[in-house]
């Protein structure tokens, strides 16, 4: 037997090193890891920078700027880009990242053949207008399947289409507060992409708070994604902003809609918008986010009694529904008082006889109820929660598919 573990067996093993997301202001013990090992002998190291180099995270000016320095001009260091799958531009509050964000189409063009993951957060891409050659930049990076633009600032719809086009092979495109005014030019533009530029392998599409779009650049945006989303057999959409009041602009967003309804299998939307959900043929599991439900069941339960999915066999959410005592002092907690139901004339009930029929009869997994119980280290008032579901869901609850959690700990449905 050698008196070393053979390389393959090493590396094998720092592969398998937890790729743990990086969050905000915590320390990527992912990345410290990995920069042990590196540093425990030569042989360990290529492995270790390569794994590295898979998941890149850029809070900051300098992180960038060392970056490109120390890896992209070095010979010696730069071959290990072509290791990297993720890069985030996940801006510091003291540092907004958006100069480092421009550099970025330009100083990485073609340094990332196997990039598959783009995300930008809170970057502001107004200041320095991107140039004519920006879509031949773009192309350079024609591996990216996932995208993701929150709350990113642009300067006009015309910058934000040029991004999308240039990337055909998304699968995977998540867009949150997006800022884009109208321009007046834009006005005259032809909204229709050309024959290249939708995305055949598009199957997971977020859209989170539309509101900061204009109403022009609103109806403008959906309208070119309903034409660019031909040929796209979009499966998870996930519609987290209110419908228009417009009719107009409902109308383009019900055909935007429409555009993907027959594929969907997971959808996520706000239980007052109002969708219609007949058309989700292929529905298997559907979310809902009740935080401005009002304690209006009925209203929930009418929205549920026209899906028509025969094949909903997943899970179905109703996330943080607030919960509060009848004496609780509407004085001190006045902001949550919207959000916020009483057990008294409760309608709870009328979810368990639309659950129990139809559609969801053949429901195999799990209907959950996240709920947020004000005051929630009262034990007395977790027990009122517990004894009203039983009570209000006695069929879901009989049936061994009802889950009960408590401010995001699983309860036990079936003791007192």
């Amino acid at each position: 037997m050698p008196p070393y573990i053979p390389p393959e067996i090493t590396d094998t093993i720092i592969s398998s090193v937890a790729l743990n997301p990086y969050y905000h202001g915590l320390r990527p013990t992912r990345s410290h890891t990995l920069a042990m090992c590196a540093l425990v002998c030569r042989t360990w190291l290529p492995r270790s920078r390569a794994r590295l180099f898979e998941d890149i995270c850029i809070q900051d000016q300098r992180t960038y700027d060392l970056l490109f320095e120390r890896v992209v001009r070095s010979e010696t260091m730069s071959p290990y880009l072509a290791f990297a799958k993720s890069l985030r531009f996940h801006y510091d509050e003291e540092d907004r990242l958006s100069l480092a964000a421009r550099l970025f189409f330009v100083e990485f063009a073609g340094k990332l053949p196997e990039l598959r993951t783009l995300e930008f957060w809170n970057i502001d891409l107004t200041h320095q207008r991107p140039s004519v050659k920006w879509p031949l930049l773009l192309s350079q990076f024609h591996s990216i399947t996932c995208l993701t633009l929150w709350d990113c600032q642009f300067s006009s719809f015309h910058d934000v289409r040029r991004l999308l086009t240039a990337l055909p092979l998304l699968s995977t495109f998540h867009i949150w507060r997006l800022t884009c005014p109208m321009v007046s030019q834009e006005m005259h533009l032809q909204k229709t992409p050309g024959p290249r530029t939708f995305w055949p392998e598009l199957q997971v599409l977020y859209i989170d708070d539309a509101k900061n779009l204009s109403r022009q650049c609103m109806g403008m945006f959906f309208k070119w994604m309903t034409v660019a989303l031909r040929g796209s057999a979009v499966k998870v959409l996930d519609c987290m902003f209110a419908l228009p009041s417009t009719a107009s602009l409902r109308e383009t967003v019900l055909a935007f809609v429409g555009r993907v309804w027959s594929s969907v299998t997971d959808l996520t939307i706000q239980m007052s918008d109002g969708l219609p959900l007949s058309g989700f043929v292929a529905l298997e599991r559907l979310s809902f986010d009740l935080e401005r439900y009002q304690g209006n069941w009925e209203g929930v339960a009418s929205v549920l009694q026209d899906v028509s999915s025969r094949t909903i066999r997943g899970i179905m959410t109703f996330g943080y529904v607030a919960t509060r005592k009848s004496h609780f002092n509407r004085r001190t907690s006045a902001r949550n008082d919207a959000n916020c139901f009483v057990f008294v004339h409760d309608t709870l009930e009328e979810l368990d006889r639309v659950l129990s029929r139809g559609p969801f009869g053949s429901l195999k997994k799990e209907v959950v109820f996240d709920v947020n119980v004000l005051g929630h280290e009262d034990s007395e008032e977790k027990l009122q929660v517990h004894a009203h579901t039983r009570r209000c869901l006695p069929k879901l609850h009989k049936r061994k598919i009802l889950s009960l959690y408590i401010s995001g700990q699983l309860q036990r449905l079936d003791v007192d």
